[in-house]
């Protein structure tokens, strides 16, 4: 018998529960805005926006982390909350929640060019999947929220 334990967050990560609202919560939304020089002929039409409806759409298959090192930074920060897919596959070049081998989770950006997770941050090493290895995925990080 092989007998998997549920892998960790460790030091990495830190996940937030997602507590299903009673109601819901709606935000005034004017559309986009112009980093340039605006259109005039643009109108601010008001509209309502659930950040609930638009990033936890199914919360059967979405998590919330929170980053606690530094291993993607500068794409990551200390601090960031992640929206994390569990019903996306792994494909080249995304952001996943990963254990390999049962350790801890950890996130990476998987290259599949070069068979390998690899920290954003240059002062991590690669790591280099193996024909043995085991390959958790928890989820691909779809978006993330940072305080500004």
């Amino acid at each position: 018998m092989k007998l998997i334990k549920i892998p960790q967050f460790g030091s990495e990560l830190e996940q937030i529960p997602i507590t299903p609202a009673i109601t819901k919560q709606y935000a005034n939304y004017f559309g986009g805005v112009h980093a340039g020089f605006p259109s005039p002929a643009e109108d601010f039409v008001e509209r309502k926006l659930s950040l609930d409806e638009h990033y936890i759409e199914n919360p059967n298959h979405t998590f919330l982390l929170r980053v606690r090192g530094d291993s993607m930074s500068p794409t990551l920060q200390v601090g960031d909350i992640l929206i994390v897919k569990s019903n996306l596959d792994l494909k080249d070049n995304k952001i996943a929640i990963i254990s390999i081998n049962n350790t801890d989770y950890t996130v990476k950006r998987y290259s599949k060019r070069k068979n390998r997770f690899v920290a954003d941050n240059p002062a991590y090493p690669p790591i280099e999947i193996k024909e043995e290895d085991t390959i958790l995925c928890l989820g691909i990080v779809k978006n993330l929220i940072r305080d500004i």
